[in-house]
Formats: C-alpha cells, structure tokens, sequence
C-alpha cells in the first residue's frame, strides 16, 4: 500500500480544489452531496464569515480523499468557555445548514474509506488539540469511522434517521411491477388515487426542457411549498434567503442533463405538484416537493400521485434506486421496498471534558449520546404490510 500524507490547508491554498475534486469524485462512490456540483455551489454562496479548511490527504497515485470542515464556536456556556466545534461541510449555522446535505462525509477513492478517516482523525489531532468534537450530519459511514477511530476518540449518534427507497434494480431483474412489491394496502390505495385524479384528466410526468424552464417550475415549487408549510404555521425551507439563492443557481447550473431533474405532475389541464430531484448515476434522490393541495373534494393525495409516476418513469427509465432521503414521514415507509439509516454522529475527545459532560448529563437527567451505531448502514428490505 503506498504511504499517504494528510494537511489541513486553508481554502485559499488550494486553486485547483475544484480539478481535484471533480477527478477524485470519479473514482469515489460519493453522493448528490458530496459532487463539486454542490459543493463549489455551497462555496460560492457560504457567507464571508465562514472560513472553510480543507482536509487533503493524497499518495503516490494522487489525491485520496478531500472534505471541507469549518470551525465554529459553539452556542450557551460552552462558548464563554472557548468551546469549539468543527462541522463536516456544515457551518453550525441553523439557517445556512438548512440546506441539509445527506450521506455526508469524507469524500475517498473507492476502497481507501478506512484509510481517509483515519488521517483525517490523525491531521486533526496533529493541527489542533483544542477542538471539542466533530460533527458529520447524516451520514452512511458510521461503520468506517467506528472502525478507524484511535484511542484518544470516541464517536457517538446524536440521531438516527430512516432512510426509505425503492430499490428498481431489484423490481427490474424480478420482472416485477412497482406496486407489486408494496404491501397490500397501500397497492390498493395507490391504484385507488390514480383512479381519482385520472378522472381530472390524463396523468402525466414531464420534465422540464431547459434551465430557463426548470427555474420557472422551481419558483412555482417554491410558492406551493411555502404555501403547505403555511397552513402548518410554519415558514418552509424556501423563506430562508441562503437556502433559495443556493437553489436558483444549483437549479440554472444543473438541469437539463445535470443533477437537477424537475418533474411538473398533471391530470389533464389541473397541476398536481413539482418535484425537485437530484440525480447521481443510476440513482434518483427526492430532495424536494411543491404539492399542489385541494386539487380533489376526497382522497386529495397529491404527493402520493407524484411519486408514483415518477418511480414508475424511472423503473422504465432504467435508474436503479429512488431514494426518499431521510425523514419519517409515513408516505416514505408505505412507498418504499427497502431502507438504510443514516446518522449524525459526533466524534470527541475521550477526556476529562467527555467525563464531566457525561456526568452533568447524568445529575440534571438528560440523555446523553449513544454510542455510535454500525448497525442498518446497509440497504435492507423493509417488511411489507400483507
């Protein structure tokens, strides 16, 4: 195995982040998330205030893994104490980190995962012993950071989140229909909801046909999302200033044969919702819905229509997984065949500051994080209703 060297470097040291990014991506499994695509588009909207240090270890073959970390202080009693965090391409910002990446996580040549954890456990400890954790949001790698963790670290879940698919690569080699593979009623609801919104009309799934189209139907997304979220006495993901400009331009950037897929949904002349997908590889991930609701007097089940053709479109179109993405949403566990569990995890120092934590934690009643999980990161059958 050739010998690999770590550094932490400033962004501004590092003008050809973007090649090197983009010729690591190819040949690491990686996801929507973690793409040059998303980040350079996070980079160039982050706030001059953020400061993000770039994690680069590298061997005789090239670049080995690549992050982007940023350090921040943190909130309450902590901060009067100097307390730090460092967040995996988060800012600690709940505003900025609205944007929610998912699978987070070091990005690595296919097969090198274990060994870019472990120097980026070794830069870190080498640039800084003063960090109080490190927090990766969502993230399918808990088994490679338990396994690489030394001595002096412990990583704990902070949460864990079921993440719901349909596997269409497994429903394609079967010769199975989609609903075939669901359980017995929710078949039998889906097949109920066609039929009442096929009374409105022919259904149909279309995408959009440039950019200047995509960011039409985004603006529209945004105004029915806004729209539900309201009825719920709450604000939505689009009222945050960062959270829409980031999108407008990953949207002007990435659709028409990018990463961005916007799906319009109709029955005949009435609209039925937008989805806002992202697509890497074989895969489609739903990162984002506009739900046009009211449409029907009964049964008014927009966003199960929505998805239904789009998984459907996607089976014929050869994609290999739909991915949910994670939330509990009961629409996700009725609509899947499989899931996996992503987790957002924190890694700290085992010392006399994880002790007193634990033992506050302890006198005041509260829980404290759970060891970290290696349980559930891969995909596994979800049980079917009957």
């Amino acid at each position: 195995m050739a010998a690999a060297r770590a550094e932490l470097l400033p962004l501004e040291r590092c003008p050809s982040l973007g090649e090197e990014w983009q010729s690591l991506e190819r040949v690491a499994d990686g996801s929507p998330f973690t793409s040059w695509a998303w980040v350079s588009t996070w980079l160039r909207h982050l706030p001059a205030r953020f400061l993000p240090t770039v994690f680069r270890a590298h061997d005789e073959h090239g670049v080995l893994a690549l992050a982007l970390l940023v350090d921040a202080p943190e909130n309450g009693l902590r901060r009067l104490a100097g307390a730090r965090s460092i967040h995996l391409q988060e800012t600690g910002n709940l505003e900025l980190d609205e944007l929610t990446i998912e699978y987070a996580g070091v990005l690595a040549r296919g097969g090198e995962e274990t060994r870019a954890y472990a120097l980026l456990f070794d830069a870190l400890d080498a640039h800084d012993r003063h960090w109080r954790r490190l927090r990766i949001s969502a993230s399918a790698h808990a088994t490679t950071i338990a396994a690489t963790l030394p001595a002096r670290l412990r990583a704990f879940r902070l949460h864990a989140s079921s993440c719901c698919l349909v596997d269409l690569a497994a429903l394609r080699s079967s010769g199975r229909d989609y609903l075939s593979a669901l359980g017995r009623s929710t078949r039998t609801g889906l097949r109920q909801t066609r039929r009442y919104y096929e009374a409105l009309g022919p259904l149909r799934a279309d995408d959009a046909a440039d950019a200047g189209e995509a960011l039409e139907w985004l603006d529209e997304l945004r105004e029915l999302h806004a729209r539900h979220w309201r009825s719920r006495g709450k604000t939505g993901s689009f009222a945050s200033p960062f959270f829409a400009d980031f999108h407008r331009d990953f949207v002007r950037a990435q659709s028409g044969g990018g990463m961005v897929r916007l799906l319009r949904i109709t029955a005949g002349p009435v609209l039925i919702g937008y989805l806002y997908l992202l697509v890497w590889r074989r895969r489609i991930c739903v990162y984002n819905t506009g739900l046009n609701y009211g449409a029907l007097a009964r049964h008014d089940r927009p966003g199960f229509l929505s998805h239904l053709l789009a998984i459907e479109r996607c089976l014929a179109e050869g994609f290999d997984e739909y991915d949910f993405l994670a939330g509990e949403a009961d629409y996700k566990r009725k609509m899947a065949t499989h899931g996996r569990t992503l987790q957002w995890i924190d890694v700290r120092r085992d010392d006399w500051r994880l002790a007193c934590e634990h033992l506050a934690a302890a006198l005041l009643r509260r829980a404290r994080p759970l060891p970290l999980s290696t349980d559930g990161a891969s995909q596994r059958p979800l049980r079917e209703e009957g």
